[in-house]
């Protein structure tokens, strides 16, 4: 998502200087403090440590920018809000995570910073947060094979997320046995998610009802969701948005999803996905398929979930930052 916004922001003639590890695939000016992915580089023994040392090193370089637009993410990626905290250069602060318990402590403490939601069900899960606006993220709809109609030997669902208990892999699994229909399941386990896997995924695992293909690079992300007649959405928290429902419903895939977080705000129920509020219904909701017209699902997601769209909004943004 930070890789389409900064290309667009460079084709827009902004100058642009992203913090990211040393692989990243960026527009504009590269500055990595990791010569890898923090996750998939072994030698790393305290990643913690990047973030913070990146983090320091634009501290150090803020008086070479305009605006300074930091991704918050969970647990040490909410470093950003204290670290960032009262530069000259105004900082935005996307907030990626779901509000909870524990971050919200900090969030509350830093309540003056400016902040941009991704969904306004997360906005009203901490409201009084200086917000600057709404702006949900967008992808590049071309880049996404469209299949109008799946015709492969035998019908599947799909599943595609991080392996872990909050992302109900164990609900989709019950929900496609329910169905009648095989599931096929895509994404990473971390080691500390190894024990869900184990006990709640893997003794489902058969390669024919059930089948679990690893973590996927993009051209296998897409051939999964576009030869899919449905996709499940099972997150048994209140996610702030997911860029899996756009995905799929790009590649003409409808979406079925426990009514959680934003997912009413990203699939129209009935008519690019259903919304369901039980395993139970989960099932019975791919009954309903037929009645959703797969191109309707890719045009929803070009038409509200564009770059151009994203872009626009946190130009607006930056906007209001450099000018409050």
């Amino acid at each position: 998502m930070v890789a389409e916004l900064t290309a667009s922001q460079v084709l827009d003639g902004h100058d642009v200087t992203v913090f990211a590890s040393g692989d990243s695939k960026v527009a504009g000016s590269l500055h990595g403090v990791s010569t890898a992915a923090l996750h998939a580089d072994p030698r790393i023994r305290e990643p913690e440590i990047y973030r913070m040392m990146q983090l320091l090193e634009v501290r150090d370089r803020e008086d070479e920018f305009d605006v300074i637009h930091s991704h918050v993410h969970s647990n040490t990626g909410c470093l950003a809000v204290p670290t960032l905290h009262g530069l000259r250069t105004p900082v935005v602060h996307t907030v990626h995570c779901f509000f909870n318990k524990d971050n919200a402590q900090l969030f509350r403490r830093f309540v003056a910073e400016r902040y941009v939601a991704i969904s306004d069900d997360q906005r009203s899960r901490l409201p009084e947060l200086n917000y600057l606006g709404t702006v949900r993220h967008g992808i590049a709809v071309e880049a996404f094979p469209f299949d109008a109609d799946p015709t492969g030997p035998i019908p599947y669902l799909a599943f595609l997320g991080r392996i872990r208990p909050e992302k109900g892999v164990h609900v989709a699994i019950e929900a496609a046995r329910l169905a009648g229909l095989p599931l096929k399941i895509a994404g990473r386990i971390k080691p500390i998610d190894l024990q869900y896997f184990e006990r709640q995924v893997r003794p489902h695992v058969d390669g024919e009802r059930v089948s679990f293909l690893g973590e996927l690079d993009f051209p296998g992300k897409t051939a999964l969701l576009s030869g899919a007649v449905a996709t499940f959405m099972t997150s048994l928290i209140p996610e702030p948005f997911g860029m899996v429902p756009l995905e799929s419903m790009a590649c003409g895939t409808p979406v079925i999803s426990l009514r959680t977080g934003a997912a009413v705000e990203l699939i129209r129920d009935g008519a690019t996905g259903l919304l369901a509020d039980s395993v139970q219904e989960l099932a019975a909701a791919i009954r309903r398929l037929p009645t959703i017209d797969r191109a309707s699902c890719r045009q929803h997601v070009a038409s509200e979930f564009s770059i151009r769209r994203m872009a626009d909004g946190y130009e607006a943004v930056y906007r209001v930052a450099t000018h409050s």
